[in-house]
């Protein structure tokens, strides 16, 4: 098949939801021709071949960082994409189109689709749904609605990432369209084994490690709150975002110096350099459409600290992968880590569970699936067009 895919993100741009386009056209690029049609950015080439996979970067207005996006790079993505999309079309003919996030890349997807007639699926991924933490968040907003809606009614078959984000645009939204739930993939890896003396960390240090874009919605300033009651433990945070100012000023004033670490953003094997050697994974986020950093989490066989709303609690049970919280409960924070630093046997369990619980969230697992439903709507478009 020829298939093009969108998504407003893609690496190295935004988070886990782009992270999850890249490593899912990579697999699919294996048996089938794969495009990415995506956000450009300032020293990013407008197209090239990336591993077998075509990624083309449409231009847009405001998009002032690599981690985020901001409402005007939200709505100049659709007109954009639909207009660089209408000539690779002209160009390559493709057998479906394959959107990530309803809003934005929804839109053109669904324009594309019926100008030349090619099946179209869409994955609701999480934020295009609900965001507690922005005024924005499409839920709150009639029309940010009546497109979702829209949307979904033209698509040819609709997944979501998680039973929490199907329920959600189904309640939220008033979807009435079948959803079928695919979860992220992770691709299986070697975690490199990593010195703690390289990070300046000593033997005897308890570790606990957070990572995500630094914005409202990942609730690290709750984290914070909570480890001014956690004095053994030493927190590493990875990511960037427009509240990094912030955060250090908090940390600074809150006397967490010595304690807490802002990373920023890092590479890959920094990363998993420091899962690798750390003791606990730890978040405070308000909601996750799924949380791919869970996986990389247990795959490095960690226990995790994170509440209990979200996609996450598909494969986090408390108390067996994890322990779950309610959000913005500093309290139960607390607890959990204090709960995870005294108990090194439940830490080494639930490690233990997690490295092989992970396995059935392998990217050629989740791949497949999304393949299958591709192959199957592209036969039924045939048969009924």
């Amino acid at each position: 098949m020829n298939i093009l895919m969108i998504n407003f993100e893609y690496p190295p741009l935004g988070g886990g939801g782009g992270v999850a386009t890249h490593d899912m056209a990579h697999e699919l690029s294996k048996r089938h021709t794969v495009h990415v049609l995506t956000t450009a950015f300032k020293g990013l080439t407008p197209e090239e071949t990336i591993e077998g996979v075509v990624v083309h970067r449409v231009p847009v207005l405001g998009r002032l960082s690599l981690p985020t996006a901001t409402f005007v790079s939200l709505i100049t993505f659709a007109p954009a994409a639909f207009f660089v999309g209408m000539r690779i079309m002209k160009k390559t003919k493709f057998d479906v189109i394959y959107a990530q996030f309803v809003i934005p890349s929804g839109l053109p997807a669904a324009w594309l689709s019926r100008l030349y007639k090619v099946p179209f699926i869409l994955t609701f991924v999480g934020g295009d749904i609900y965001d507690p933490s922005k005024g924005i968040s499409p839920h709150r907003h009639w029309l940010l609605r009546a497109v979702i809606r829209w949307i979904a009614s033209i698509a040819d078959a609709r997944t979501a990432i998680s039973t929490d984000t199907k329920t959600r645009t189904i309640e939220l939204h008033r979807v009435k369209e079948p959803i079928t739930v695919v979860p992220i993939g992770l691709t299986p890896q070697h975690t490199p084994e990593a010195s703690r003396s390289t990070f300046d960390f000593a033997d005897e240090d308890i570790i606990c490690v957070s990572i995500g874009r630094l914005v409202p919605r990942k609730g690290y300033d709750i984290l914070l709150a909570a480890w001014k009651e956690v004095p053994r433990a030493k927190l590493v945070i990875i990511g960037d975002g427009p509240l990094k100012s912030q955060l250090a000023a908090l940390i600074e004033e809150c006397g967490l110096s010595e304690r807490v670490r802002l990373m920023g953003q890092v590479d890959e094997e920094t990363k998993f350099q420091l899962l690798s050697l750390a003791d606990i994974y730890v978040s405070a986020a308000q909601h996750e459409g799924f949380g791919i950093v869970f996986l990389e989490a247990m795959r490095a066989g960690l226990p995790i600290i994170a509440t209990n709303d979200g996609g996450q609690t598909d494969f986090l049970s408390d108390g067996e992968h994890a322990l779950l919280t309610a959000p913005h409960d500093i309290d139960a924070i607390t607890r959990a880590v204090k709960k995870l630093i005294d108990q090194v046997e439940l830490r080494t369990a639930m490690g233990q569970r997690n490295k092989k619980a992970v396995e059935a969230y392998y990217l050629e697992h989740t791949t497949a699936r999304i393949e299958q439903i591709l192959t199957k709507t592209v036969h039924n478009y045939e048969y009924n067009h």
